[in-house]
């Protein structure tokens, strides 16, 4: 009898198990948040946070530091007066077309070089592969040591370049001290160091477009013009259009690599969106809140771009 009441008192269902299984629930749910909270919070410090402190410091009218003993120094409520400013800045406006101008000609050269590349290295073998890293090898280089590289490259008297030209009897270009030719050496150099990312995405695509397609063309006897043309690029537009937006950002973002590369010379030839935003905030006294209104001019042009990136992605869907 005593042993009947212990086992049915052990197999009752008390409080404390159904709160420790409750309890261990509520753990097992919680953990994966919890596991996401160093991400959230770096994001938070270092993505939201300086995004909202800018937005604000673009109502103002106020220097990098602000100091409590110093009261020209502290911020002044403008309103929209930095952005309406941005419209009779001229130095805003040519720096904003040159890099319109850089991104119209940078980024259909470099979609074209690393498709050109894609399909030269797609296949899947260790020679190829070896070529591949090779390739890509410049992505992984900061662009301030690229722009380095290739001011040593096109330097007029004792560069590469003019080196190899002179052997083919072509006279020696000043790549970097004429306005033209220094805006196209930003772009040659610029599409060195993209090109082997954004082969490796063509890559990609290319490996999931079925081989079924071209055995069919085959049988067909298309050229393989035509099936470059009628199955491998209308299969690659989703990835074209991640290409597209990607290296549109980074023409949008060029910085370093110019800095090192020509320095924004000769003159303000090379001197683009980034660059003009870092002059106006640390070389001009109070002006912080005018290159934070052009940081947000930026970020509306980024943001367009994702979101043109994100309806072509859902449309081909």
């Amino acid at each position: 009898m005593t042993s009947t009441l212990i086992v049915n008192e052990q197999t009752m269902p008390g409080k404390r198990p159904a709160s420790r299984g409750l309890g261990r629930s509520l753990g097992l749910a919680a953990w994966p948040y919890l596991l996401m909270v160093p991400t959230v919070a770096l994001l938070v410090a270092f993505t939201l946070y300086p995004l909202v402190q800018g937005l604000l410091m673009a109502f103002f009218r106020r220097g990098v530091v602000v100091l409590d003993q110093m009261p020209n120094t502290w911020p002044q409520y403008v309103g929209f007066q930095n952005f309406t400013g941005l419209i009779q800045d001229a130095d805003f406006r040519t720096s904003l077309v040159k890099t319109v101008v850089f991104v119209v000609v940078a980024v259909p050269l470099n979609i074209s070089v690393s498709l050109a590349l894609a399909l030269l290295l797609s296949p899947q073998t260790k020679f190829f592969a070896f070529v591949r890293t090779i390739v890509f090898f410049p992505s992984m280089i900061s662009l301030l040591i690229i722009g380095v590289a290739w001011r040593w490259l096109f330097g007029l008297n004792n560069g590469l370049v003019n080196y190899l030209l002179s052997l083919m009897h072509i006279a020696p270009v000043a790549w970097l001290e004429q306005d033209t030719m220094a805006q196209i050496a930003v772009v040659i150099a610029w599409i060195w160091a993209q090109a082997g990312f954004n082969m490796m995405i063509f890559i990609a695509g290319l490996t999931a477009i079925s081989p079924d397609y071209y055995e069919a063309a085959s049988i067909d006897r298309t050229t393989k013009w035509r099936q470059f043309t009628h199955i491998t690029l209308p299969l690659l537009k989703p990835t074209m259009a991640v290409v597209l937006v990607l290296s549109s950002i980074e023409a949008f973002k060029v910085y370093e690599l110019v800095v090192s590369l020509t320095g924004g010379g000769p003159g303000k030839a090379t001197v683009y969106l980034i660059q003009t935003i870092y002059d106006t905030a640390f070389q001009k006294p109070m002006q912080a809140g005018v290159a934070a209104a052009q940081s947000m001019v930026l970020f509306v042009i980024l943001l367009l771009l994702t979101v043109f990136q994100l309806r072509v992605s859902r449309g081909e869907k």
